[in-house]
């Protein structure tokens, strides 16, 4: 059983026009109070159902509209929702938005993307003492319940502007490994999910580059990051993008946002 308090923006409108349509077929408000409970799961007074259908009271007044609907923004958000933006309800109910990374330029294209859907997104500094970091951060009910849906929704949203997901992906978990001396180098993503890298290899391929998943750590793996010990919790997979034509269709079609990226890219390819 949930509260109207558990639900998201589009469960909400669903659930308006839910009880719109019992109450012209008749349904009094405890009936349709009953109906909700028993099809839906949800709990709502009767009381509150009249306020809605008598116009007293609106169910949106405190909820900041987004535009769910798949666009460029929505991918890209999506696509760096695999990499590294997180959602959680912090404090009293505050759906929230996070992203924290090092470079300027990544966090302010995460903030232009939640504000062209309708979030209303702020960037600010942190620091742990040893280095800068950007943090962009939202709160939006709606975005969060959309991100928080089974990825196999978010892929179909992710499938309709491919190359604006990549994006978001790559800006997250990509890097290019180039040696200048020897003018080699390789385009490479990781993850946890090995689902998502096999999803962002079949867009990847869909734009005619081809690119291989292989597992790099295994679980159980210990690393020292910054003076401490760690030991991976689970297999970690990289997806690896080679030869030269395909790091080309890659630059053209995808790139990063990321400058000092994007520049390695241009160093690599020759160009200016």
């Amino acid at each position: 059983m949930r509260s109207l308090r558990d639900l998201g923006q589009e469960e909400l409108q669903e659930l308006l026009k839910y009880i719109n349509e019992l109450r012209k077929i008749g349904l009094n408000y405890s009936q349709i109070a009953k109906r909700a409970l028993e099809e839906k799961g949800i709990k709502i007074s009767r009381v509150t159902i009249s306020r809605w259908c008598k116009g007293e009271h609106d169910p949106f007044n405190k909820i900041k509209f987004v535009n769910l609907e798949p666009s460029p923004s929505l991918a890209y958000i999506i696509g760096v929702y695999f990499g590294d933006a997180s959602i959680n309800i912090h404090g009293n109910y505050k759906y929230r938005v996070r992203l924290k990374v090092i470079d300027k330029e990544f966090a302010e294209a995460f903030a232009r993307a939640l504000k062209e859907i309708g979030a209303n997104p702020r960037i600010y500094e942190e620091s742990d003492g040893r280095r800068k970091r950007f943090v962009t951060e939202a709160t939006s009910k709606g975005v969060y319940y959309l991100l928080n849906k089974p990825k196999e929704i978010l892929f179909e949203i992710a499938r309709t502007h491919p190359t604006e997901f990549l994006k978001g992906f790559f800006d997250s978990e990509g890097t290019f490994n180039f040696n200048s001396k020897q003018g080699y180098g390789y385009l490479s993503a990781s993850n946890y999910d090995i689902e998502v890298l096999e999803f962002c290899r079949g867009l990847l391929k869909s734009l005619g580059i081809e690119s291989r998943i292989t597992l790099t750590k295994r679980k159980g793996t210990k690393v020292k990051l910054w003076g401490k010990e760690y030991e991976y919790s689970s297999d970690l997979y990289e997806i690896r993008v080679y030869r030269k034509e395909n790091i080309f269709k890659f630059y053209q079609l995808i790139g990063f946002t990321i400058s000092r990226k994007q520049q390695l890219l241009r160093e690599y390819l020759g160009l200016p």
